[in-house]
């Protein structure tokens, strides 16, 4: 069987794909997803909520329901590198943390947690933080691209100011007579 094409990380929007490289990206999105690791640091993350449920179950509460989104974000980004739950979970951290320090300065008590629970507010809060995370990890790729693409145009520009200055004091035989670059 012949091999394919490595796929470009490039997001397929901006890609058109041929035939065989879309029959590649339906047999990677049907493959199962990677088993590998990930245990132990589950394994520690249930550790530390039980701790948290125990000694401070208040704060626990408002952060398992608060951080819904970077939860999902990480059980749907199985891949080798998951980096949609390092994008979503810091943001939604921080959209979270008001409510945490109210809590935390107030009465860490459920009554507490039940009011910000019913506000709709603090969720406009925490889950437009946790859209903010989803903005970056889609705009980013675009981002570096646009950026790495400019600097490459520059060096290109500096790498012909170079040549045609070769050709003038070496003549026209240096580099075959045509722009290489």
């Amino acid at each position: 069987m012949a091999k394919l094409p490595a796929i470009p990380a490039i997001p397929p929007q901006s890609v058109p794909l041929d035939a065989q490289a879309r029959r590649a990206v339906a047999r990677r999105a049907m493959r199962p997803p990677s088993k590998k690791g990930g245990g132990f640091q589950l394994f520690l993350l249930g550790v530390g909520v039980i701790a948290l449920a125990v000694f401070a179950a208040p704060t626990c509460v408002l952060m398992v329901f608060g951080m819904v989104p970077s939860i999902v974000a990480y059980v749907v980004d199985r891949g080798k590198r998951p980096m949609l739950a390092f994008t979503i979970a810091p943001l939604n951290l921080a959209g979270l943390m008001p409510y945490l320090l109210e809590l935390w300065t107030g009465h860490d008590q459920m009554p507490t947690v039940v009011h910000l629970l019913t506000n709709v507010y603090v969720w406009l809060v925490i889950y437009l933080s946790a859209g903010a995370g989803w903005l970056v990890f889609m705009g980013m790729p675009q981002v570096m691209t646009f950026v790495l693409q400019r600097s490459l145009d520059g060096r290109k520009e500096k790498l012909k100011a170079l040549q045609s200055k070769l050709r003038a004091d070496w003549g026209p035989q240096v580099g075959g007579g045509e722009d290489q670059i």
